[in-house]
């Protein structure tokens, strides 16, 4: 694999190049395109997945679920399985905002 300013060239066994012929686009770029948009879309669904099963878990939003947790309204916010939660959820928000930056910063490319 090499890069440039603009561009990076893949050298890609001959039945991977057969594979990549059933992908969606035209170009070899607009099947690239399609592969990580897709790939992106899936990273995201899996993390709002995981968001869903901690709201289903506490019956609450994120915002709500981190007002009462400060609060003590939910236990010992240092308590382990609590404090993972806690900062998975955490995690998962700010997980969110990158895959939509690379959605978006994919889509503005092709």
């Amino acid at each position: 694999m090499s890069f440039s300013a603009e561009t990076m060239t893949i050298g890609l066994p001959s039945k991977m190049r057969l594979l990549l012929e059933g992908v969606s686009g035209e170009t070899p770029d607009q099947k690239v395109a399609y592969l990580l948009r897709d790939a992106i879309q899936r990273n995201l669904e899996a993390s709002e997945r995981e968001r869903l099963d901690l709201e289903i878990k506490y019956g609450l939003e994120h915002e709500e679920f981190k007002r009462r947790l400060e609060a003590g309204d939910l236990g010992d916010e240092f308590g382990h399985e609590l404090e993972m939660d806690a900062i998975r959820w955490d995690d998962l928000i700010l997980e969110k905002k990158h895959w939509l930056q690379q959605l978006n910063l994919i889509r503005s490319l092709s």
